[in-house]
């Protein structure tokens, strides 16, 4: 089972779960949020593989970070709006950096916080994501290898891990996945996932 499809099973279990745990009420309110994500993709990597036969090769990760602020409701449920650095990914030919992937996203989610104990929650994360996938070429370059950018609408799914330290302070860990993200190389297309792992610090309202 990979990542993606752990995931879904795992918000399908809650969408079941949750009538039971709405009866537990939790605490509400705001929050916000700043984190560090390790991301990857293979979207540079088959770049490589397609574009440059031999002495290619590219990043399959990167680092990124996230913002992000939310609402939860009494009854556990919530919304979420943050904004993604997916990473720069570099493509290299015999060694030499030629070209560069990178991605950003403005994602809107539903969440649902189910307890473990009064510190801890389990939280699940379902909504879309708007990006914006950004192509550079640096050398041998012309059609159809030039600079692009591509705006496109991604899912989002999540599943994170929160510790609430003290009373208005929270140490999260999440796993996220973005499928579908579009990257557009000149007139060429293609659809890559997005795996990210994060940890922030957040802060209740």
């Amino acid at each position: 089972m990979n990542k993606s499809t752990f995931a879904a099973a795992l918000l399908a279990g809650t969408l079941v779960a949750a009538p039971a745990f709405a009866q537990s009420k939790g605490p509400g309110g705001a929050y916000i949020g700043l984190g560090a994500m390790q991301t990857y993709t293979d979207n540079a990597t088959a770049f490589a593989w397609a574009s440059i036969p031999f002495g290619g090769d590219a990043d399959s990760k990167a680092t990124g970070f996230k913002v992000y602020g939310g609402y939860t409701f009494p009854n556990r449920f919530g919304i979420e709006v943050g904004y993604y650095d997916l990473g720069t990914y570099d493509v290299r030919t015999f060694g030499v950096k030629s070209d560069e992937f990178s991605t950003t996203a403005l994602a809107f989610s539903g969440t649902f916080g189910m307890p473990i104990n009064p510190k801890v929650d389990l939280l699940f994360k379902l909504g879309m994501a708007f990006t914006e996938g950004q192509y550079r070429c640096f050398s041998s370059c012309g059609w159809p290898y030039v600079d692009t950018k591509h705006s496109d609408i991604a899912a989002l799914m999540g599943i994170g891990l929160g510790w609430r330290v003290a009373p208005s302070f929270s140490v999260r860990a999440d796993y996220e996945y973005f499928g579908g993200v579009i990257h557009q190389v000149g007139n060429m297309q293609g659809d890559y996932g997005y795996s990210a792992v994060s940890i922030a610090g957040q802060f209740h309202f």
